[in-house]
């Protein structure tokens, strides 16, 4: 009897702190295109790593719940256009043509009237040829930023000890440089409104983890019986967890975890919790701060089927920024005013989806959507996808902008 009830007393879960923080309402999820750390607008590592580092701070001040990375479309070249011209009998005049990396969008349509989507007229010089290997060159570098925007902002969510485990190329085939792009963030200060900061000292009862194959069986060798070889079959599930301690942790759960699954761990009683339960707060998918998310620049519509969030976004509000010349105030104007919602109250819709950058750029993934015949039926501009515009000072950069629409928004 003594010993069943000495037993039953172990058992029992140990008491852990309870976090001050909650989950904030509404839920926002952000969505920025690659181009804020391009060439255009970072002119090597460093800055593009600080560029991260701001919206990853902003993000983390708002309790930003999810930030999708949209790859920035390819703008299409003179000797593209050409092609398609003659393959179509040169009858339709473009409503676009590239001069050099920048768009230059023709005024009329070749009915005389004006189009919906279209800036003021570029007056640019001849445009210089570009070659086959710059052009290359060019692309993988569009492909680096928007990998590297992704992984920049999910580094400074990760705790140190985890760094070189959640970036394994065995997990992702794209990370196998992607180590030495985090020289300058290993070296930035750590953001100090991650979720278990501030927050009633929860870290001494809860850590971040990534569950850990532990020692592959030796079974006998098929040719000496005598020796004992490692299993050619690899361990796929475990119960041990790397939570930055000397020794990994064995959990007391009752089945075995995916190895490098990413968990948040009770170390009192050995568990695996919700992020929500050890702080609090949390971002889509029961993620550690925030969930970050990638969309090809031929899959725009994926922005929003993609969603984490099983009833989708409720709303979906543009800020218009980096729009150095103000070519777009006039054409987003046509989108309402979120004050005007803001005048008639709360209409009780709580996951809220915000998509910055430059009209055009965003109209070209609209435009580059493998899928838009299907998703966007009988719609021709982006704008006709959201419900209001958040109006910010002309001429901000993204990074700068993302920080003032949360302001504006959740203030």
């Amino acid at each position: 009897m003594v010993k069943r009830k000495a037993e039953s007393a172990s058992s029992e879960p140990k008491p852990t702190k309870k976090p001050t923080k909650h989950q904030s309402t509404p839920s926002v999820s952000i969505c920025i295109p690659s181009s804020v750390i391009s060439y255009k607008n970072a002119y090597n590592l460093q800055q593009k790593t600080m560029i991260a580092y701001q919206i990853a701070k902003a993000s983390l001040i708002y309790d930003v719940s999810e930030i999708i990375v949209l790859k920035e479309s390819p703008i299409k070249h003179e000797k593209e256009e050409e092609k398609e011209k003659h393959g179509n009998g040169g009858g339709k005049k473009e409503a676009m043509s590239a001069v050099g990396k920048k768009v230059v969008f023709n005024e009329d349509n070749e009915n005389g009237a004006s189009s919906s989507l279209q800036p003021v007229p570029s007056t640019d010089t001849k445009p210089k040829e570009e070659t086959p290997s710059e052009a290359v060159n060019n692309d993988a570098n569009e492909n680096d930023d928007a990998l590297l925007l992704a992984s920049l902002l999910q580094f400074f969510i990760t705790p140190p000890y985890l760094i070189k485990t959640m970036f394994l190329p065995r997990l992702n085939p794209k990370f196998t440089s992607i180590l030495s792009k985090f020289k300058y963030a290993f070296k930035l200060p750590k953001i100090p409104n991650l979720p278990f900061m501030q927050n009633n000292n929860v870290y001494e009862h809860f850590k971040e983890g990534i569950i850990i194959p532990r020692e592959t069986p030796k079974i006998k060798s098929k040719t000496d019986k005598s020796k004992l070889v490692p299993s050619p079959h690899k361990v796929t599930v475990s119960k041990y967890v790397n939570i930055g301690e000397p020794e990994a942790m064995k959990l007391d759960i009752a089945r075995e975890v995916p190895v490098y699954s990413r968990v948040t761990i009770d170390v009192r009683n050995k568990t695996i919790v919700s992020a929500r339960e050890a702080y609090g707060t949390h971002g889509h998918k029961s993620s550690f701060g925030y969930h970050v998310r990638m969309v090809n620049e031929t899959q725009f519509s994926k922005v929003f089927t993609n969603s984490p969030l099983s009833d989708g976004y409720s709303q979906t509000i543009f800020v218009n920024c980096d729009d150095y010349f103000d070519k777009w105030s006039k054409t987003v104007d046509q989108v309402p005013s979120f004050e005007e919602k803001k005048s008639r109250g709360n209409d009780g819709n709580d996951n809220l989806l915000i998509i910055l950058g430059n009209c055009g750029t965003i109209q070209q993934n609209f435009e580059n959507d493998e899928a838009k015949e299907l998703m966007f039926e009988g719609l021709d501009s982006v704008l006709k996808l959201f419900d209001y515009r958040l109006d910010i000072p002309k001429g901000c950069k993204i990074e700068d902008a993302i920080l003032i629409a949360l302001t504006k928004l959740l203030q």
